[in-house]
């Protein structure tokens, strides 16, 4: 479907999991065991679906959605404060747990994470909210979904998406194995190299380089096992590559970039790549719309307030960005 995707109305709609997420910045990630001092911490509120739903927000694109919250008064609070900051009062709510999703995380000297988080009101999302949003699903030209939320409320939403035409966008991530029902649904898969690593039984040396992951792509058959599946892996500083359902292979080169936080990077990608698909572009502008986003993101502590604007974007383009690694 992604290539011959052409969007009616340019809106999306997003399974939007939300996520308190504690900080530490430390020189080195700690031993099993080892107690260790972080240099530095922040507190943001994010998640895997509000980042995506926040990043379309900011480059203009028509967006809906719903989000999990928590019914303790803290976790209400905590909803109708993002949702108010980022101008998402239209987003649905669906109460279903005592409090929010909290992570956390550690980022050493090199900008790498490890990440930790408890799912809260995101694990008790189910069918029966989806249902609930049938009409607003029913005119998104594309549904996105991340893992942070359970099997049958992502399933729920994708037939609905399916039985009216609509594109559905899967992030298997946090990573757990992908069922044959929820992957008939599933038109574009968004992962990183560690997913595609898992899911595909890929070596850590097939995404040395965009060549080297389109070379294995096509070494393993993904077409031919996956038949009618698009899939865009990214790969951190070298960029990204797609496969797309006709056999179609595209790349993009990184941007160079001094990494300082890679937390959300992956949503910065995919909320870029996703509007610049809605806007009508093709799939190559759609790849470096999203290496460009995920490289602004990276140089700056914190997500949400770093999430590129459409001009920012494209003033980025147009200039510092026209370098890439190469």
């Amino acid at each position: 479907m992604l290539a011959s995707f052409k969007p009616r109305a340019s809106n999306a709609y997003v399974l939007a999991s939300l996520m308190i997420a504690h900080i530490y910045f430390v020189r080195r990630f700690p031993a099993p065991g080892e107690s260790w001092q972080a240099d530095d911490f922040y507190c943001e509120t994010g998640g895997k679906g509000l980042n995506v739903l926040v990043g379309l927000r900011k480059l203009q694109i028509p967006v809906d959605g719903i989000l999990p919250c928590g019914s303790h008064p803290s976790s209400q609070q905590q909803c109708q404060d993002i949702l108010s900051q980022w101008q998402l009062r239209h987003i649905a709510s669906a109460v279903t747990a005592k409090y929010n999703g909290h992570g956390v995380a550690l980022i050493d000297a090199q900008g790498q994470n490890q990440i930790i988080v408890h799912p809260g009101a995101n694990a008790l999302f189910d069918e029966t909210h989806v249902q609930q949003q049938a009409a607003s699903i029913q005119q998104a030209d594309l549904v996105y979904a991340p893992f942070e939320l359970p099997d049958n409320a992502i399933l729920a939403a994708f037939k609905i998406a399916h039985s009216v035409g609509s594109m559905t966008v899967l992030n298997p991530s946090p990573y757990h194995a992908i069922s044959s029902e929820l992957l008939a649904l599933t038109d574009v898969l968004i992962m990183n190299q560690t997913e595609a690593q898992a899911w595909l039984n890929g070596a850590p040396g097939n995404f040395n380089s965009c060549a080297a992951a389109l070379a294995w792509l096509h070494a393993i058959r993904f077409n031919q096992r996956f038949p009618g599946k698009s899939i865009i892996i990214t790969l951190g500083c070298q960029g990204a590559v797609a496969i797309l359902e006709d056999g179609s292979t595209y790349e993009q080169a990184g941007f160079r970039a001094e990494t300082i936080d890679t937390i959300g990077a992956g949503d910065a990608f995919a909320s870029a790549f996703i509007a610049s698909l809605l806007q009508g572009n093709i799939t190559t502008t759609a790849l470096q719309h999203g290496c460009a986003s995920a490289s602004l993101t990276v140089r700056q502590r914190g997500l949400l307030p770093h999430l590129p604007t459409a001009s920012t974007l494209q003033d980025f383009l147009a200039g510092q960005g026209s370098g890439a690694n190469s």
